[in-house]
């Protein structure tokens, strides 16, 4: 979540230039803190409408039909160059135009024979997992015996959910490692409030979907109404204005990221089958390498970014979860600023005198100025140095993550075929199960287990919020919709009709969730608001000691 102090930059109060009024509209949106819920909530309408529609087929055949081969060829030492049996990267000692098309029919034709030959998918498998909804359970990854390859094959929809969602995790690692370290999970007391709704809010929903599943094929998924949709949930109080205390909104974002911290455990505890100790070990191995990294003071981004590619390599075969690895890199970025703010303030303000006094005009170009463009050069190498990487790092995939991924997600996800009435899907166990699981158990979850941490005294309500406020705030954290699909997903990744049932389940408690939260919180009185320095879940009294 990225900070909107309104602080203005050099540009403020400059007429815009004609690109700039062109695209106006277009970053005005990008910066409403409601933009990211109301894109992943239009993706989500047009994968439903393109799943039940005459172009079905055409949804199906891209995102779970049309399967992406990455292979790796190691070339064997050989001292006839060109004895390379069905190499992924093609050599060819004649360069003419026929020889080379030749060659590359060839290697194609053998690459394909030899993914045929050494199929993951074992037989008497659901036929649906061959679609893109296979487990983790046999990898992918096969090493050929015959010839030194190494591929990997999934469909569009898998690569979306295994590769491209781990940097949304990673994002969300970076927010979780923020808030414990300098936001409202810093202090114990602002922390108590949000992880007890946030467990309530956990608790509540698994023992409602137990209830209703306990002993039939269906209880894997109990895992499904646990969690809580930040864009949806946040997005929706930005939507509903002024009326909603600022304390509120802190509230429920940390009981958002708390929730997700628990929905990873979850992931990574009792979703992983099959495994692999060897690779979990060397996945150990590059965390080790990026903490030591960490404590060396290593600040350069990039570096951290390179290793978590083997990170995630290591993660997918282990047989854990592959997007766990965005929540181990992020937890291993350094948090600490390399200057502190004296400093800071000391040599920009060295470095704006020497812009300002580097020519007499002051409207004289910057680009004619040596003088100026040192100046601003260091300047920005100020800014690197007094932002941490974490934040930086967010602040750039923050966006990508927002405008890009979940929506690509959703789209990939959510496109349900509907086969029969809503009541008849619905109608199924685990259906049952999750719309009652987030539409009540999250709600009665938060609030008892909220009101039971104010009762001991351990937490108390932020200044400005009522129990009411608490309770439409519990009813919006029954949106769970990405982080439930996603563990749908892997619940019922064998099963295409539970899996349908459970994603529609998810969009129809989500759906409610939303209404009753926002219909909630706007019959609330308004509360008189905290200062801005006591602004919080709750205020700590002993910080200024």
């Amino acid at each position: 979540m990225s900070d909107d102090h309104h602080v203005p930059t050099a540009a403020h109060g400059l007429n815009p230039e004609p690109g700039e009024r062109l695209a106006r509209p277009f970053t005005r949106f990008a910066k409403l803190s409601s933009s990211g819920g109301i894109v992943l909530l239009l993706m989500t309408a047009i994968a439903m409408i393109w799943a039940n529609s005459k172009y079905a087929d055409t949804y199906n055949e891209i995102f779970y039909k049309t399967k992406t081969t990455i292979a790796v060829s190691i070339e064997p030492d050989h001292a006839d160059s060109g004895a390379h049996h069905g190499e992924a990267d093609l050599h060819t000692t004649d360069h003419s135009e026929d020889h080379a098309e030749s060659a590359i029919e060839h290697a194609a034709d053998e690459i394909e024979e030899t993914i045929e030959d050494h199929s993951m998918v074992a037989e008497g498998k659901d036929a649906h997992a061959d679609d893109g909804h296979d487990g983790h359970g046999g990898h992918g990854w096969i090493p050929v015996t015959e010839e030194p390859m190494w591929y990997q094959q999934h469909s569009s929809a898998l690569w979306i959910n295994d590769l491209l969602m781990a940097i949304f995790f990673l994002v969300v690692g970076l927010e979780i490692k923020r808030e414990i370290l300098v936001g409202e999970l810093a202090s114990p007391k602002r922390a108590a409030l949000p992880i007890f709704g946030a467990l309530g809010g956990m608790i509540g929903p698994a023992l409602i979907f137990v209830a209703f599943n306990f002993g039939k094929e269906t209880i894997g998924g109990w895992g499904i109404p646990m969690a809580t949709d930040i864009a949806f949930a946040v997005g929706i109080l930005a939507m509903l204005g002024s009326r909603i205390p600022n304390s509120l909104k802190v509230f429920l974002t940390s009981l958002a990221i708390v929730d997700d911290l628990g929905a990873l455990v979850v992931i990574a505890v009792f979703y992983t089958e099959n495994l692999e100790l060897a690779y979990l070990g060397y996945a150990g191995s590059i965390v080790a390498v990026l903490m030591f990294m960490n404590v060396l003071r290593v600040r350069w981004i990039t570096l951290y970014l390179v290793m978590g590619l083997p990170l995630w390599y290591f993660v997918y075969m282990s047989g854990v979860h592959a997007t766990i690895a965005g929540v181990l890199l992020a937890l291993t970025i350094p948090a600490h600023a390399r200057v502190n703010a004296v400093n800071y303030v000391f040599s920009t303000r060295k470095a704006l005198d020497v812009f300002a006094n580097a020519h007499d005009d002051p409207e004289y170009d910057v680009t004619e100025s040596s003088e100026r463009r040192a100046a601003v050069n260091a300047i920005m190498h100020n800014s690197r140095m007094v932002m941490p990487p974490l934040h930086r790092i967010e602040h750039v995939l923050h966006p990508w993550a927002a405008f890009v991924i979940i929506p690509v997600f959703a789209l990939a996800n959510a496109g349900i075929p509907i086969h029969g009435g809503i009541s008849e899907n619905l109608s199924d166990p685990a259906a049952i199960g999750i719309i009652l699981g987030l539409v009540i158990g999250k709600p009665l979850g938060i609030i008892l287990l909220c009101y039971l941490a104010c009762l001991m005294g351990i937490a108390s309500l932020p200044r400005g919020v009522s129990w009411r406020h608490i309770l439409g705030a519990g009813c919006l954290g029954g949106i769970g919709f990405t982080m439930a699909i996603f563990i749908a997903n892997l619940a019922y990744a064998n099963n295409i009709a539970h899996l349908e049932h459970a994603k529609l389940a998810i969009l129809v408690a989500s759906a409610i969730s939303a209404i009753a939260g926002a219909v909630i919180l706007l019959t609330c009185k308004a509360r008189p608001e905290p200062e801005p320095e006591t602004m919080g879940p709750l205020v700590d009294d002993d910080e200024d000691e």
